[in-house]
């Protein structure tokens, strides 16, 4: 897939340690000012600073009160691609523990609704406190596979996935992943995407994203998504 020289480069890269990154709160006053170094990406220009290595984000003054959100910078593309609008309506599939929910709703200035749905008990608590904290309060929380009918302007589904883009912070896939759990995983992606398309208002945006490499979970299922979908174009 990768040939040789970019398999070796993926490799290393892989085995080097992760910086740390926190996503300023908009949503609610920083003061006192978060640490970090301010980094510019294109599709998150003025809220990411980089902490020391060394540093604990959970301690850092601000953390509690909401100033700020431990995120990658990576998880924010699909965000910036969603381009949520305040006075829309968004639906956020597989949404704990809320680093893209709470971005929508800051980029959305609390001003519309957003859904966030997760399977799990405790990450749909996990979902809820980090909301509360960052005070996104147009935010509604349900489980996944509640029969949610409304249409929504845009549809995020950030769907279940190997993790083969993130190893450097999931080293354990080195050891656990196995080629069987792709078609189970893959299985699980198709029927979200599925129950996704039918939230999305006529004209309106459905992302799909995952944080994996593999082809399987990426262009193959989009490709075979489209053929069986054909009032959905990119």
């Amino acid at each position: 897939q990768w040939g040789k020289p970019g398999a070796i480069a993926l490799l290393e890269w892989n085995n080097q340690p992760a910086d740390n990154y926190i996503r300023l709160n908009y949503l609610r006053p920083h003061s006192p000012e978060p640490e970090g170094e301010p980094v510019k990406f294109d599709w998150a220009k003025k809220s990411i600073r980089r902490l020391s290595p060394n540093s604990t984000p959970a301690t850092l003054p601000g953390f509690a009160e909401g100033a700020f959100y431990i995120q990658d910078p990576g998880t924010l593309l699909a965000v910036d691609m969603l381009n949520p609008r305040p006075g829309e309506a968004v639906l956020d599939l597989c949404a704990a523990p809320g680093g893209k929910t709470t971005a929508i709703a800051a980029c959305m200035k609390n001003d519309g609704r957003v859904v966030a749905t997760d399977i799990r008990e405790d990450r749909l608590k996990q979902l809820r406190e980090n909301c509360e904290r960052l005070g996104a309060d147009c935010v509604e929380v349900m489980p996944l596979g509640t029969d949610v009918r409304e249409k929504f302007d845009r549809v995020l589904v950030d769907v279940p996935c190997s993790n083969t883009g993130v190893m450097r912070r999931r080293v354990d896939l080195r050891w656990r992943l196995q080629p069987r759990d792709l078609q189970a995983t893959t299985k699980i992606q198709r029927e979200i995407l599925r129950q996704a398309a039918r939230n999305v208002k006529p004209g309106g945006l459905l992302v799909y994203s995952t944080c994996s490499l593999e082809p399987e979970e990426n262009e193959q299922m989009v490709k075979t998504f489209l053929e069986r979908n054909r009032a959905f174009a990119i």
